[in-house]
Protein backbone atom coordinates (compact mmCIF):
# COMPACT_ATOMS: atom_id res chain seq x y z
CA UNK A 1 0.00 0.00 0.00
CA UNK A 2 1.15 3.53 -0.71
CA UNK A 3 1.97 6.00 2.05
CA UNK A 4 2.48 9.72 1.69
CA UNK A 5 4.28 12.08 3.99
CA UNK A 6 6.45 9.33 5.48
CA UNK A 7 9.10 7.00 4.10
CA UNK A 8 8.35 3.36 3.60
CA UNK A 9 10.54 0.65 5.02
CA UNK A 10 11.57 -1.58 2.19
CA UNK A 11 11.35 -5.34 2.16
CA UNK A 12 14.34 -7.63 2.46
CA UNK A 13 17.75 -5.97 2.48
CA UNK A 14 16.22 -2.50 2.05
CA UNK A 15 14.33 -2.90 5.35
CA UNK A 16 17.60 -3.63 7.08
CA UNK A 17 18.99 -0.38 5.72
CA UNK A 18 15.95 1.53 7.01
CA UNK A 19 16.16 0.06 10.51
CA UNK A 20 19.89 -0.25 11.06
CA UNK A 21 21.98 2.27 9.19
CA UNK A 22 25.29 0.80 10.28
CA UNK A 23 24.33 -2.67 9.14
CA UNK A 24 22.99 -1.21 5.90
CA UNK A 25 26.33 0.42 5.09
CA UNK A 26 28.08 -2.90 5.58
CA UNK A 27 25.57 -4.59 3.32
CA UNK A 28 25.98 -2.07 0.53
CA UNK A 29 29.74 -2.08 0.54
CA UNK A 30 32.30 0.67 0.98
CA UNK A 31 31.35 3.98 -0.64
CA UNK A 32 27.74 3.08 -1.45
CA UNK A 33 24.98 5.33 -0.09
CA UNK A 34 21.28 4.54 -0.31
CA UNK A 35 19.47 7.27 -2.24
CA UNK A 36 15.69 7.53 -2.43
CA UNK A 37 13.69 9.35 -5.10
CA UNK A 38 10.41 10.84 -3.92
CA UNK A 39 7.41 12.22 -5.80
CA UNK A 40 5.29 15.24 -4.90
CA UNK A 41 2.96 17.77 -6.50
CA UNK A 42 1.77 21.27 -5.72
CA UNK A 43 0.66 24.49 -7.37
CA UNK A 44 3.10 27.02 -8.79
CA UNK A 45 4.50 29.65 -6.43
CA UNK A 46 2.49 32.87 -6.14
CA UNK A 47 3.88 36.39 -6.40
CA UNK A 48 5.05 36.18 -2.79
CA UNK A 49 7.04 33.04 -3.58
CA UNK A 50 4.70 30.85 -1.53
CA UNK A 51 3.20 27.52 -2.58
CA UNK A 52 -0.57 28.17 -2.33
CA UNK A 53 -3.18 25.77 -0.99
CA UNK A 54 -5.83 25.09 -3.64
CA UNK A 55 -7.62 22.19 -1.94
CA UNK A 56 -7.55 19.62 0.83
CA UNK A 57 -6.75 15.92 0.31
CA UNK A 58 -9.33 14.06 -1.78
CA UNK A 59 -11.01 17.34 -2.71
CA UNK A 60 -10.93 19.21 -5.99
CA UNK A 61 -8.16 21.72 -6.65
CA UNK A 62 -9.66 25.13 -7.49
CA UNK A 63 -7.56 27.96 -8.91
CA UNK A 64 -7.67 30.83 -11.42
CA UNK A 65 -5.46 30.83 -14.50
CA UNK A 66 -3.78 33.91 -15.98
CA UNK A 67 -6.76 34.56 -18.29
CA UNK A 68 -9.28 34.71 -15.48
CA UNK A 69 -10.82 31.24 -15.78
CA UNK A 70 -11.68 29.50 -12.51
CA UNK A 71 -10.51 25.94 -12.97
CA UNK A 72 -11.75 23.03 -10.91
CA UNK A 73 -9.42 20.05 -11.20
CA UNK A 74 -11.62 17.24 -9.93
CA UNK A 75 -9.56 14.18 -10.83
CA UNK A 76 -6.43 12.99 -12.57
CA UNK A 77 -2.95 11.57 -12.08
CA UNK A 78 0.53 11.20 -13.56
CA UNK A 79 2.50 7.94 -13.77
CA UNK A 80 6.25 7.59 -13.27
CA UNK A 81 7.72 4.40 -14.74
CA UNK A 82 11.53 4.63 -14.42
CA UNK A 83 14.34 6.70 -12.89
CA UNK A 84 17.98 6.91 -13.87
CA UNK A 85 20.75 9.07 -12.38
CA UNK A 86 23.88 10.19 -14.20
CA UNK A 87 27.25 11.26 -12.83
CA UNK A 88 28.91 14.44 -14.05
CA UNK A 89 31.27 12.12 -15.97
CA UNK A 90 28.34 10.60 -17.86
CA UNK A 91 28.10 7.26 -16.05
CA UNK A 92 24.50 6.17 -15.57
CA UNK A 93 22.77 4.08 -12.88
CA UNK A 94 19.20 2.79 -12.97
CA UNK A 95 17.34 3.14 -9.67
CA UNK A 96 15.01 0.37 -8.60
CA UNK A 97 11.23 0.76 -8.40
CA UNK A 98 10.24 -2.16 -6.13
CA UNK A 99 6.57 -1.15 -6.14
CA UNK A 100 6.35 -0.86 -9.92
CA UNK A 101 4.93 2.14 -11.77
CA UNK A 102 4.00 5.06 -9.53
CA UNK A 103 0.52 6.60 -10.13
CA UNK A 104 0.45 9.98 -8.39
CA UNK A 105 -3.01 11.50 -7.97
CA UNK A 106 -3.47 15.27 -8.15
CA UNK A 107 -6.01 15.13 -5.31
CA UNK A 108 -3.55 13.55 -2.88
CA UNK A 109 -2.29 16.06 -0.31
CA UNK A 110 -0.15 18.80 -1.86
CA UNK A 111 3.54 18.79 -0.90
CA UNK A 112 3.43 15.36 0.72
CA UNK A 113 6.19 13.11 -0.54
CA UNK A 114 6.07 9.45 -1.58
CA UNK A 115 9.27 7.47 -2.07
CA UNK A 116 8.92 5.41 -5.23
CA UNK A 117 12.47 4.54 -6.29
CA UNK A 118 15.84 4.00 -4.66
CA UNK A 119 19.20 2.34 -4.95
CA UNK A 120 22.77 2.29 -3.61
CA UNK A 121 24.99 4.85 -5.33
CA UNK A 122 28.75 5.04 -5.33
CA UNK A 123 30.54 8.16 -4.14
CA UNK A 124 30.88 10.91 -6.70
CA UNK A 125 29.12 13.91 -8.18
CA UNK A 126 25.80 13.48 -9.99
CA UNK A 127 24.60 16.04 -12.52
CA UNK A 128 21.38 14.69 -14.08
CA UNK A 129 18.29 12.82 -12.94
CA UNK A 130 16.27 11.21 -15.74
CA UNK A 131 12.60 10.64 -14.88
CA UNK A 132 10.46 8.59 -17.24
CA UNK A 133 6.71 9.20 -17.40
CA UNK A 134 4.83 6.36 -19.06
CA UNK A 135 1.65 4.34 -19.33
CA UNK A 136 0.42 2.52 -16.27
CA UNK A 137 0.34 -1.22 -16.98
CA UNK A 138 -1.21 -3.53 -14.40
CA UNK A 139 0.90 -6.47 -15.59
CA UNK A 140 4.06 -4.51 -14.85
CA UNK A 141 2.74 -3.46 -11.44
CA UNK A 142 1.85 -7.00 -10.38
CA UNK A 143 5.33 -8.18 -11.38
CA UNK A 144 6.94 -5.72 -8.93
CA UNK A 145 9.16 -7.06 -6.15
CA UNK A 146 6.89 -5.61 -3.46
CA UNK A 147 3.16 -4.85 -3.22
CA UNK A 148 2.34 -2.28 -5.92
CA UNK A 149 0.95 1.18 -5.25
CA UNK A 150 -2.80 1.37 -4.73
CA UNK A 151 -4.75 2.30 -7.86
CA UNK A 152 -8.02 4.21 -8.01
CA UNK A 153 -10.34 3.32 -10.91
CA UNK A 154 -8.07 0.73 -12.52
CA UNK A 155 -9.83 0.77 -15.90
CA UNK A 156 -9.27 4.50 -16.34
CA UNK A 157 -5.65 4.36 -15.18
CA UNK A 158 -4.64 1.41 -17.36
CA UNK A 159 -2.64 2.48 -20.40
CA UNK A 160 -2.57 6.15 -19.37
CA UNK A 161 0.43 8.36 -18.53
CA UNK A 162 -1.27 11.62 -17.57
CA UNK A 163 -4.88 12.58 -16.85
CA UNK A 164 -6.54 15.92 -15.99
CA UNK A 165 -10.31 16.02 -15.46
CA UNK A 166 -12.50 18.94 -14.42
CA UNK A 167 -14.09 22.13 -15.74
CA UNK A 168 -13.38 25.83 -16.24
CA UNK A 169 -15.83 28.66 -15.50
CA UNK A 170 -16.10 32.43 -15.88
CA UNK A 171 -18.78 35.07 -15.51
CA UNK A 172 -20.77 35.56 -18.73
CA UNK A 173 -21.40 39.23 -17.88
CA UNK A 174 -25.14 38.67 -17.42
CA UNK A 175 -25.18 37.06 -14.00
CA UNK A 176 -24.55 33.56 -15.25
CA UNK A 177 -21.55 31.31 -15.80
CA UNK A 178 -19.87 29.96 -18.90
CA UNK A 179 -18.68 26.41 -18.19
CA UNK A 180 -16.33 24.24 -20.21
CA UNK A 181 -15.65 20.67 -19.02
CA UNK A 182 -12.39 18.96 -19.91
CA UNK A 183 -11.02 15.41 -19.77
CA UNK A 184 -7.43 15.48 -20.97
CA UNK A 185 -5.34 12.34 -21.41
CA UNK A 186 -1.90 11.36 -22.68
CA UNK A 187 -0.58 7.84 -23.25
CA UNK A 188 2.83 8.99 -24.40
CA UNK A 189 6.06 7.75 -22.81
CA UNK A 190 8.80 10.35 -22.44
CA UNK A 191 11.79 11.17 -20.26
CA UNK A 192 12.51 14.42 -18.43
CA UNK A 193 16.17 15.29 -17.77
CA UNK A 194 16.48 17.26 -14.50
CA UNK A 195 19.67 19.12 -13.72
CA UNK A 196 21.33 18.34 -10.40
CA UNK A 197 24.09 20.88 -11.00
CA UNK A 198 22.95 23.17 -8.17
CA UNK A 199 20.91 20.99 -5.81
CA UNK A 200 23.80 20.01 -3.55
CA UNK A 201 23.80 21.09 0.08
CA UNK A 202 26.45 23.69 -0.72
CA UNK A 203 25.00 24.77 -4.04
CA UNK A 204 27.01 22.51 -6.32
CA UNK A 205 26.11 19.15 -7.89
CA UNK A 206 24.40 16.37 -5.95
CA UNK A 207 27.36 14.79 -4.19
CA UNK A 208 27.82 11.47 -2.43
CA UNK A 209 30.87 11.22 -0.18
CA UNK A 210 30.41 7.57 0.69
CA UNK A 211 30.52 8.47 4.38
CA UNK A 212 26.82 9.40 4.86
CA UNK A 213 25.23 7.93 7.99
CA UNK A 214 21.69 8.11 6.59
CA UNK A 215 20.07 7.73 3.20
CA UNK A 216 19.93 10.73 0.90
CA UNK A 217 16.72 11.99 -0.69
CA UNK A 218 15.78 13.78 -3.88
CA UNK A 219 12.21 14.93 -4.45
CA UNK A 220 10.68 15.34 -7.91
CA UNK A 221 7.86 17.91 -7.88
CA UNK A 222 5.14 18.67 -10.44
CA UNK A 223 3.02 21.86 -10.63
CA UNK A 224 -0.50 20.92 -11.72
CA UNK A 225 -2.03 24.39 -12.17
CA UNK A 226 0.47 25.42 -14.84
CA UNK A 227 -0.97 22.99 -17.38
CA UNK A 228 -3.65 25.63 -17.90
CA UNK A 229 -1.52 28.76 -18.12
CA UNK A 230 -2.53 30.76 -21.18
CA UNK A 231 -5.56 28.56 -21.95
CA UNK A 232 -8.63 30.48 -23.10
CA UNK A 233 -11.48 28.02 -22.75
CA UNK A 234 -13.68 30.02 -25.12
CA UNK A 235 -11.32 28.88 -27.88
CA UNK A 236 -10.48 25.56 -26.24
CA UNK A 237 -9.07 22.79 -28.45
CA UNK A 238 -8.79 19.64 -26.29
CA UNK A 239 -6.78 17.72 -28.91
CA UNK A 240 -4.24 20.53 -29.21
CA UNK A 241 -3.79 20.77 -25.44
CA UNK A 242 -3.48 16.99 -25.12
CA UNK A 243 -0.69 17.06 -27.70
CA UNK A 244 1.14 19.61 -25.56
CA UNK A 245 0.82 17.70 -22.28
CA UNK A 246 4.21 15.90 -22.43
CA UNK A 247 6.04 19.18 -23.07
CA UNK A 248 4.03 20.99 -20.39
CA UNK A 249 4.80 18.26 -17.85
CA UNK A 250 8.46 18.43 -18.81
CA UNK A 251 8.47 22.18 -18.15
CA UNK A 252 6.65 21.79 -14.84
CA UNK A 253 8.83 19.05 -13.36
CA UNK A 254 11.59 20.03 -10.94
CA UNK A 255 13.87 18.41 -8.38
CA UNK A 256 15.15 19.43 -4.93
CA UNK A 257 17.52 17.93 -2.41
CA UNK A 258 15.71 16.41 0.56
CA UNK A 259 11.97 16.20 1.11
CA UNK A 260 10.92 19.63 2.38
CA UNK A 261 8.69 21.55 -0.04
CA UNK A 262 7.81 25.03 1.23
Amino acid sequence: MRKTGVFRLWAGAWAIVGVNVGAGCDLLGSGDTMTAINGAHHAGRNEAGVLPNYGEPDQARVFINDLGWTITLSDGFVVTTAVRIETCDGESSELGMPFGPFPEYWLDRDKNVTDFARGPLDKGEYCTLHVEYGRYLADTATAADDAPFAVKNAERVEGTTLSLIGYAERDDGMGGLITHPFALRSAETFTVALSLDEVGSKGGPFKISGEELNQLNLTVGKTYDQFFAGVDFDAFDPAALEAELPELLTQQTGVILGTSLY
